[in-house]
């Protein structure tokens, strides 16, 4: 299940994600130690209408096991994505392309954007497979566009992956 993330949902399991490397690093991103308050800051710079945050939840338990982080270009009806999911015990199991699906779904369908943005760094294998396995467009690979936070001195490749809403409903419609 996806919802928005309140400070409320701030949980152990968050600052937990934030200081575990294995989580971190493929997203490139530094690792950090969060108190409760930095959390909830964190929680709340997202405004839910520029950049969104969307929390993946068990529907039986409503355990929080990742987010999404949206930036939304509304002049021009483009959404990046941005995902993490923190609990590895779910970690290979589709949660991603099962949640993906449905936000994909939304933000096509109820709030009209027209196309949806995806850039991992190319050493990120399980993204790139999820995105690769979802039907999404490769187009484009951004050299060296990204300084490593895990390797001091290292630039990393970016892939940039995209899919319309007639892209999309064609993909759905195949799978259906």
């Amino acid at each position: 299940m996806l919802r928005t993330v309140t400070p409320v949902d701030a949980f152990d399991g968050w600052r937990g994600w934030f200081a575990d490397a294995e989580v971190m690093e493929p997203l490139n991103l530094p690792t950090r130690e969060m108190s409760t308050t930095e959390l909830r800051e964190f929680i709340s710079s997202y405004d839910q209408e520029r950049r969104l945050l969307l929390g993946i939840f068990l529907i039986n338990t409503q355990t929080q096991i990742g987010a999404y982080m949206i930036e939304m270009d509304h002049t021009h009806r483009v959404a990046t994505l941005n995902l993490m999911v923190g609990d590895k015990g779910w970690w290979g199991r589709k949660v991603i392309n099962e949640t993906r699906a449905v936000l994909l779904d939304f933000l096509f369908d109820v709030v009209k954007v027209e196309k949806a943005v995806g850039m991992p760094v190319t050493r990120n294998f399980p993204a790139v497979f999820n995105y690769k396995a979802q039907g999404w467009r490769l187009e484009g690979t951004l050299r060296q566009h990204a300084r490593s936070l895990h390797a001091p001195g290292a630039r990393l490749d970016q892939y940039v992956f995209a899919l319309s809403p007639e892209e999309w409903r064609a993909l759905r419609g195949a799978r259906a």
